[in-house]
């Protein structure tokens, strides 16, 4: 058998998204499975003790290693995966950049035993990243891989690792992600020398989903979509209104799971008013696109993929819409009240013709006339309608693209709209301080990705200061990472620029800077929207194009305060009428 690992290049190790992999026990697991499914394993048995910190093994029935191989594989990266940079671009591993099993090797004791088609198999013994000893065995084909005392170098890592009720809830969580994506192989997981499962090649996913989460079956409805890039099946569960318990979610693309913000919220959105609590919410989705729309060399863990933007939008609408039907369909909706709920998105069909199969629930059938005629009835009598009133007629408008073939900037500092005889003028710093207030105080942050990741060169210092507040960072919507020490910007709020975000990040560094002992883990979130808020990149004097007025005033419309700002209440949008004028003119 010819070796087949080899050392990358310097220019691919170059373009390679590097970080830590190995944070806690859980990431050995994940990694060790990820590599017996690349080596075809067909039977996997996986022995834990005291939660993974004592042992962590895995033995599979795989390809092995030759002996060669077998000492390549603990080097930096040292893989068998891809050759050129090209491959970087067209994944179809698990694996692809030769960091596990180093990562591995420098944290832990690690016994690897392995044999190909060679007549005797090799047993290494590695600490500290260097091979100890090793000797000759006899064993079947295939590799049973050990590792020990995890993070037994590394005191000051060790003791961050939590309760062992919760390590181990960890490492169930990553196998139930990998055992639900392959279900092609036979999994024995013992944990304290007792089996706890033993799952049969070549299940059903419902038979999975049912034997590991203990979900009903009744609760779950299986979807499949087909288009020309992608395929997309699963299940979703169907709503609880009084259910509490907390839902399971997976989302998976080419059978690995991930994270993707865009995606997840529109999952999410499609079961507004349908649920009362969306945290019970489970949904397990799966997605198969070619591998060349997709880009894996984002993230050291690989756990998040950037999609090509127009086939992530696609996604998002399909499955939101899918959703949106079974529902519609369970619960007998009728049109009308589909068409009154805020829930709904509203579709071009001109503009997303992928989906004229999916939107029979959907109303299109806007009359641009009866909008303009409530636009006239709202301006005529503004102080005497209700804010609900007009909130209602304004909804209507925004949905009208036509309304905004006149619309203007003032100075860099208003947008005015004009139809007929009426005019609507808009302060556009105001507007959108209202924006972002809902978005991060009533937390209803979408992020976006970044690509490539915004760097940022910090000192050591700041480095160690901002890394105690990456949580808080992360429920307003910047997700950061460190490598090389500097820092890393990967997803940021959607409402914001890179460069507003740049500065932002500075800021709060500032004031952590002067007010470290003073600011408590509660208030830093508050501090860190303040920072937003002062900062925010649509303020006077930005000249807006057409496209950015369009989007504020879509966006301030459908803020629940309108019309005031949330401090000192001072006016945003004010109307003006034919009678208005007559008055100023004394007609």
């Amino acid at each position: 058998m010819s070796n087949t690992i080899r050392i990358l290049s310097k220019k691919i190790i170059n373009q390679i998204a590097a970080g830590e992999i190995i944070v806690r026990p859980s990431s050995v697991l994940r990694e060790l499975l990820e590599n017996s499914i690349d080596a075809n394993a067909k039977i996997i048995d996986i022995f834990i003790k005291d939660a993974g910190k004592t042992l962590i093994q895995l033995v599979d029935n795989g390809n092995g290693m030759n002996h060669f191989d077998a000492r390549m594989s603990i080097k930096r990266y040292a893989t068998s995966k891809i050759r050129s940079t090209k491959d970087l671009y067209n994944i179809n591993t698990k694996g692809f950049r030769g960091e596990a099993l180093s990562s591995i090797s420098m944290i832990s004791q690690l016994e690897i035993q392995t044999k190909s088609n060679n007549l005797l198999g090799i047993h290494l013994f590695i600490e500290n990243g260097k091979i100890k000893r090793e000797t000759l065995l006899d064993m079947k084909k295939g590799t049973r891989i050990s590792v020990k005392n995890i993070f037994y170098r590394f005191p000051s890592r060790k003791i961050f690792l939590k309760s062992s009720n919760v390590e181990f809830n960890h490492i169930i969580n990553e196998f139930y992600k990998i055992v639900l994506a392959h279900r092609d192989i036979t999994y024995r997981f013992y944990n304290n020398n007792k089996m706890i499962f033993f799952l049969n090649k070549n299940d059903s996913l419902k038979t999975r989903i049912i034997e590991i989460l203990k979900i009903n079956y009744q609760k779950l409805k299986y979807f499949f979509i087909k288009k020309n890039n992608f395929i997309i099946k699963g299940f979703i569960s169907i709503p609880n209104y009084y259910s509490s318990k907390k839902g399971y979610k997976l989302l998976l693309i080419n059978k690995r799971s991930i994270t993707n913000f865009f995606l997840h919220k529109n999952i999410i959105r499609s079961y507004k008013n349908f649920i009362k609590n969306i945290k019970t919410i489970s949904y397990f989705i799966f997605i198969e696109i070619n591998s060349n729309l997709l880009n894996w060399n984002v993230h050291p863990t690989k756990k998040e993929v950037q999609i090509e933007m127009e086939n992530e939008k696609i996604i998002g609408l399909t499955i939101s819409n899918k959703i949106k039907n079974i529902l519609f369909n369970r619960f007998q909706i009728k049109k009308n009240n589909i068409n009154n709920s805020d829930s709904i998105t509203f579709y071009n069909k001109n503009e997303n013709n992928i989906f004229n199969d999916e939107d029979k629930f959907i109303n299109h059938k806007y009359d641009e006339k009866n909008i303009i005629n409530q636009l006239e009835l709202l301006i005529k009598d503004t102080n005497d309608k209700s804010e609900k009133l007009k909130h209602n007629y304004i909804k209507n408008i925004i949905i009208c693209k036509n309304i905004y073939q006149k619309i203007y900037q003032i100075d860099n500092k208003y947008i005015i709209i004009i139809h007929d005889k009426n005019l609507i003028l808009i302060d556009q710093y105001r507007a959108y301080q209202n924006i972002l207030f809902e978005s991060f105080f009533k937390k209803k942050i979408v992020c976006k990705e970044i690509n490539p990741p915004i760097k940022i060169e910090l000192s050591k210092n700041e480095l160690i200061l901002i890394n105690n507040f990456k949580n808080n960072l992360k429920n307003i919507g910047f997700h950061l990472y460190f490598s090389n020490e500097s820092l890393y910007l990967d997803f940021i709020p959607n409402k914001l620029t890179r460069n507003t975000s740049i500065k932002i990040i500075k800021n709060i560094l500032n004031i952590l800077k002067n007010n470290f002992i003073n600011i408590k883990d509660n208030n830093i979130e508050k501090i860190i929207i303040k920072s937003i808020l002062k900062l925010s990149y649509i303020k006077y004097g930005l000249k807006l194009n057409q496209n950015q007025m369009i989007n504020l005033v879509k966006d301030l419309f459908l803020c629940k305060k309108i019309y005031e700002t949330y401090r000192y209440n001072k006016p945003i949008v004010i109307f003006f009428n034919k009678s208005f004028f007559k008055k100023i003119f004394k007609q």
